[in-house]
């Protein structure tokens, strides 16, 4: 059995200065994947980070060269969880537990106007770059970078929040080497087709021309500038379930990301670094990965109504409410035409629907006594997915996250209603439960917190998180055919079974 521990104590709560979050990105061309052979041999024989030290300052020293100027960044994991009860966002919208983000923090340009929500989102010159160069994470199912515009203050809300185009995952990523993992990067973000060509000049000069991948921020779409009605930008990572053997090495990327962040652009003569130097140059729309297959999950719709009978049977003594998760977010572009904003407990656009399928259930009530048991097709078995999970998220605001389970965790958990069926191994049943010891036992089930915990008092605050009412959240990341998202009518949506005691 799985425990989630949080204290009850609650304690002082001290706002936090900086804002931070992290979503989805755009891609140009798509490499060849590595090979098999290529891939376990990465997986077999644990190597190092490669260091780009030398690559950095080969960079570094053609921008002198060729008369542009840089400003260095940073990266950060950033818990979101812990940024809500410290008082830094207006919610946590729904994280991932299993994939804690890695933010970009990024300089503001002398004159510029000021950001919104400083350091994590920032407005581009409209021939300026942002440049990363450094090292891939260690061998995993999915890695992302993920760029994204976000409209409004993080602090207070509402966002509209959006993906620029397709994230480079670790399917698309070009690198110095046969494999994805591991190996030296470097990541191009820019609108403007002139400054690409001179950063790409650059870096080939440094010995990453073979390993540059570009994203675009198309002016038909997004304002470029540093004044007040430009748009800013977000870029984030997204890394989850490490290899085996590869967990500490996962750890220490995290805690120490091996990548250098510069905003480069041509210097201006007339000191003023807020004018373009270049002309204006746009970069067309990229055009977007396609998802589905055309193969789906559906056939195994019979097997499911079967996992679902076995569950109610096996819990006799409790009544049963049924819910199904539901497209919870549109798509961003879409979305963005359409000005759909998110402000939990309303979904809008999600930043991460353009390389992962999200639904999300309705609020559910989840008293003392009762358990909730997610039941559905594990959508790696049954190949729609590179990485799936389900994540319990309390308060319709907050939208926090108490706990998750990946496919690896929920990979046989369905034998234990329907071991005689051959299908079982395709399907997953995973409980999460608040029913104490006369509730579910066994190594398929995650206690959650009683209804009275002080959700924050983990974080040292005490800012107030209804843990009562939940929300759960089914993801579905990448599709291996086609490195994005699964159509989400190829899959048979994760369902909810919950039990509350009856009455007597």
């Amino acid at each position: 059995m799985t425990t989630l521990p949080l204290r009850r104590s609650p304690a002082l709560l001290s706002l936090a200065a900086a804002l931070l979050l992290a979503a989805p990105a755009a891609v140009a061309a798509t490499p060849p994947a590595p090979s098999p052979a290529a891939l376990s041999t990465v997986h077999g024989h644990p190597s190092p980070p490669a260091d780009t030290g030398r690559q950095v300052q080969r960079f570094k020293d053609q921008l002198a060269r060729s008369g542009f100027v840089s400003q260095s960044g940073s990266a950060a994991v950033f818990d979101l969880n812990r940024r809500y009860c410290e008082g830094a966002l207006f919610s946590g919208l729904w994280p991932n537990l299993q994939s804690p983000y890695i933010v970009t923090n990024m300089p503001e340009v002398p004159g510029q106007a000021p950001n919104t929500n400083p350091p994590v989102t920032w407005r581009l010159r409209q021939d300026e770059a942002v440049v990363l160069i450094g090292t891939t994470p260690p061998p995993e199912e999915y890695f992302s970078f993920d760029l994204t515009n976000v409209k409004g203050s993080l602090h207070t809300g509402p966002v509209l929040w959006t993906a620029v185009g397709d994230p480079v995952n670790n399917k698309t990523v070009r690198t110095a080497g046969p494999s994805p993992f591991n190996r030296p990067f470097a990541l191009v973000i820019t609108g403007n087709g002139r400054t690409r060509s001179e950063v790409g000049k650059m870096l080939r000069a440094s010995g990453l021309g073979d390993a540059t991948s570009n994203m675009t921020i198309p002016p038909a779409m997004y304002r470029l500038g540093l004044g007040k009605g430009a748009d800013q930008f977000l870029l984030g990572m997204r890394t989850v379930a490490p290899a085996p053997g590869y967990e500490k090495a996962l750890e220490a990327y995290r805690a120490a990301p091996p990548f250098q962040v510069l905003r480069v652009r041509p210097q201006s003569d007339s000191g003023n670094q807020t004018k373009p130097v270049y002309a204006p140059d746009p970069l067309p729309v990229p055009p977007l990965r396609v998802s589905g297959t055309g193969a789906t999950e559906l056939d195994l719709n019979p097997s499911l109504k079967l996992l679902r009978r076995r569950i109610i049977e096996a819990h006799p003594g409790y009544d049963v409410h049924d819910d199904v998760v539901q497209r919870g977010f549109e798509e961003s572009n879409p979305g963005l035409q359409d000005h759909l904003i998110t402000n939990p407990p309303i979904t809008g656009v999600d930043g991460l629907s353009n390389d992962a399928d999200d639904p999300i259930s309705r609020d559910f009530s989840l008293p003392d006594g009762s358990f909730v048991v997610t039941y559905g097709t594990n959508h790696v078995a049954t190949g729609q997915a590179s990485y799936s999970s389900v994540t319990v998220n309390a308060d319709p605001h907050a939208a926090v996250a108490m706990a998750a389970q990946g496919n690896r965790e929920l990979e046989g958990s369905a034998n234990d209603y329907i071991s005689d069926h051959p299908d079982a191994e395709k399907l997953y049943a995973w409980t999460f439960s608040r029913a104490g010891d006369s509730g579910p036992s066994g190594p398929h089930v995650t206690t959650l917190p009683s209804t009275d915990t002080s959700f924050c008092a983990q974080y040292g605050t005490d800012r107030p998180v209804d843990t009562s009412t939940l929300r759960v959240v089914a993801r579905a990341y990448m599709q291996p055919e086609t490195a994005t998202r699964p159509a989400l009518s190829s899959l048979l949506l994760d369902r909810l079974l919950i039990f509350t005691p009856k009455k007597k």
